[in-house]
């Protein structure tokens, strides 16, 4: 049987269709999955910042914690009095603050304050019983002068943080922390001659801390932390954490290889995906950092990671590579019914349909497909068109989700206020344009007056709405080019760039002061509130961030007992 050119033009176009389909289906298949995978480690990685800058705004939480029973008098007077006659009122005052704050934080498994004297006795010691806070005291007191918590505590200045390495508590007498992964953050108690008198301690339960800060993460992401010598700190498997402890070493390294770059300080950060060893049944991807620990401690740095299972990135692509697959049949059988029936008249519109996916893989506009014919040429322009707008629209999806992890990991959740580390990092680029152009610049601390009786009698509710209202007046009272965040608790900073004097910046610190004094409406009766205002500007006031900070922030201290609801700006000695 010989074939004539119409059926030898028509075979060469259907083969040409089908391979042209296949190739392109094959094509946009892996470049989604590639797109996909790619998309999930950056999302990954962003979580993974998001987690660790949350142990810190916790760590910070429990130093803030340290600092107010290192410096409460009764602490003091505790460690004043002798052994053998003790001061009764002052430890029993103490030891129920001890109570109060175990009470609110659940992860808390002992506060103790620990005597410089007497081998590091125990002076005031509260345990986390089986239901309700438990009072130790008595012959039951220990000595702990020689647990480094104690004595590397004792070296430290007022107001430093230790702490601990993170172990299996081994300590006898113990209550629900013993046998469980804790680690110990103490505070030296100095007297007003700057004498060490002894420790504050608290005991946290690590379990409990790190799924509480995971709480808001999705369901299938696993969490990893190990130490900087790769031991597994936390691990999806409880069996594989603190395996030294045990008398075996179960490392990150050896679990995920690449993360050897971490351990030895090589990279900052890593993103992988894994297939083999124990994931080999189950495929992952991962992403891991290092994070430097940043108070005085026997734990030099942490390596935290979040995996997720490759099969849930993928759940998109198989569903992707089914519409594809079922696309590329019908191009297929397109092309062989339009190739049969008139070779010449499928060329055009082959043609138009080629150029049109070229641009999509290319990642341009898109030109005109063939919608309008009411053949099955039509029917797959129409079904290509409905693919690249699911492509673009899973992809718009995925970069959403990444914006908004960004946003929140740069702005404080309630008042939607830049956070501690967005401003650190505008305040140091405002240090490095002043030096450089030679303007000056001020910085301003506002402590909220009154505000925990506002908080504990009109409740959290009426507490938050009173923190976003003085957050959108601080916005609200600077220039557009000033930056405004909230630090914590209701303490807010305020960056003041390019300002000509100090007249400026008292101006603009009272107009705030002025603004947060406003009543606030609530469904009760209206809020009023004051705030202490402290001042420093560059280059009197300090020359960087951390003496301008401390200068701020004891301005603001002067404002306080200078009676509150006023403003304050530093003075250099000699002025």
């Amino acid at each position: 049987m010989r074939f004539g050119i119409a059926a030898r033009l028509a075979l060469l176009l259907a083969l040409v269709g089908v391979i042209a389909s296949g190739v392109t289906g094959f094509y946009v298949y892996n470049a989604s999955r590639t797109l996909l995978i790619q998309s999930s480690k950056s999302e990954l990685l962003t979580s993974t910042k998001v987690l660790a800058s949350r142990i810190v705004v916790a760590r910070e939480e429990i130093s803030r914690n340290l600092q107010l029973l290192s410096g409460h008098p009764d602490a003091l007077a505790a460690l004043d009095a002798a052994f053998d006659a003790p001061d009764t009122a002052a430890e029993n005052r103490l030891a129920i603050l001890f109570e109060q704050l175990m009470a609110v934080n659940p992860n808390y498994f002992q506060i103790r304050l620990i005597g410089a004297a007497e081998h590091g006795l125990e002076r005031v010691r509260v345990d986390r019983g089986s239901d309700e806070p438990l009072r130790v005291g008595g012959e039951d007191l220990q000595e702990k002068g020689h647990y480094p918590y104690v004595f590397d505590t004792l070296k430290l200045a007022a107001n430093e943080t230790y702490l601990s390495r993170f172990a299996i508590n081994h300590e006898q007498g113990a209550h629900a922390g013993l046998g469980r992964p804790t680690a110990q953050l103490g505070m030296p108690v100095v007297d007003r001659d700057g004498h060490t008198r002894g420790v504050v301690v608290i005991n946290i339960d690590l379990h409990g801390v790190f799924k509480e800060l995971s709480a808001g993460l999705p369901a299938d992401f696993k969490l990893y932390l190990a130490n900087a010598e790769g031991d597994f700190l936390v691990h999806p498997d409880p069996a594989q954490s603190f395996g030294f402890d045990r008398g075996r070493r179960i490392l990150v390294q050896d679990e995920f290889p690449s993360t050897a770059d971490l351990v030895l300080n090589k990279s900052p950060q890593v993103l992988l995906e894994v297939s083999s060893g124990s994931h080999s049944d189950l495929p992952v991807v991962a992403a891991f950092i290092s994070q430097p620990v940043s108070i005085h401690s026997d734990e030099s740095r942490l390596i935290l990671g979040l995996a997720e299972p490759l099969a849930t990135v993928l759940r998109q692509a198989d569903a992707l590579g089914n519409v594809i697959l079922q696309i590329v049949l019908g191009i297929c059988l397109a092309c062989v019914l339009i190739a049969i029936a008139v070779a010449r008249a499928v060329t055009r519109p082959i043609n138009s349909m080629s150029l049109a996916l070229r641009d999509f893989t290319a990642g341009a506009p898109m030109s005109a497909l063939p919608t309008e014919r009411h053949d099955e040429i039509g029917l797959l322009a129409r079904s290509f068109g409905a693919l690249s707008e699911q492509i673009r629209r899973q992809l718009s999806e995925l970069q959403q989700r990444r914006h908004e992890l960004e946003h929140l990991a740069q702005h404080d959740t309630l008042t939607g206020l830049p956070n501690r580390a967005l401003f650190a990092d505008r305040m140091e680029q405002a240090l490095a344009s002043a030096r450089r152009d030679n303007t000056r610049l001020a910085l301003m601390f506002i402590d909220l007056d009154d505000f925990k009786p506002i908080n504990d009698e009109r409740g959290h509710a009426v507490g938050d709405l009173l923190l976003k209202e003085v957050g959108t007046r601080i916005r609200k009272a600077i220039r557009e080019s000033d930056t405004a965040a909230r630090i914590g608790g209701d303490e807010f900073v305020v960056l003041l760039r390019h300002i000509q004097n100090k007249e400026d910046a008292l101006a603009v610190a009272e107009k705030v002061r002025q603004s947060i004094n406003q009543p606030i409406l609530t469904d009760g009766p209206p809020l009023i509130v004051s705030a202490s205002v402290g001042v420093a500007t560059f280059p009197e006031g300090g020359s960087d961030e951390i003496e301008l900070a401390k200068n701020a922030d004891r301005a603001m201290y002067r404002a306080k007992q200078q009676g509150r609801n006023d403003v304050v700006i530093h003075q250099p000695a000699g002025q």
